[in-house]
């Protein structure tokens, strides 16, 4: 009737209060180490410049939109904004494969990936010429759509 878990939780708090002590006991060198997203490091420029250039012959050779999407997932999963060389390459292959609602869906994940509004604003004046060139909106020129419910006959009950 009682997992064997409720039976033994007494003698695991009183292991857990033991340990609990001994954690502060760690060296700060073992606390201070961080984890960065998909184990790099963005102080190393030479790991980040192959990333980068791995991420951007990717865009330049995809093929079909699920490896667009998985590249941008792996992009924009970062701890930081992609580079802007990044998503010129991203944009172009949106625009190549024909998904103009992925083109606008990058502009508005760089939107959400950014700190401050200055820093989306300077990625689109460096991306402006491409983004002309491509015939891309943001999403904000869009505008905002209402969602249209079609009406049914069998839900009319009056």
């Amino acid at each position: 009737m009682f997992s064997r878990s409720l039976l033994t939780t007494k003698k695991t708090a009183v292991s857990t209060i033991s340990l609990a002590g001994k954690r502060s006991a760690l060296p700060d060198a073992l606390m201070q180490i961080r984890k960065y997203s998909h184990e790099l490091n963005p102080a190393n420029s030479k790991d980040y410049d192959a990333y980068v250039v791995e991420w951007t012959s990717h865009f330049k050779n995809v093929e079909d939109d699920f490896e667009l999407e998985r590249g941008l997932n792996h992009v924009f999963a970062q701890d930081w904004a992609p580079q802007v060389e990044l998503v010129g390459e991203a944009l172009h292959a949106a625009r190549r494969l024909d998904t103009f609602a992925t083109a606008v869906r990058i502009l508005e994940a760089l939107e959400q990936k950014v700190h401050k509004k200055e820093q989306y604003q300077q990625y689109l004046k460096v991306l402006k010429p491409i983004i002309d060139d491509l015939g891309i909106v943001d999403i904000h020129a869009l505008g905002k759509f209402d969602t249209v419910r079609q009406k049914v006959w069998w839900a009319d009950a009056n």
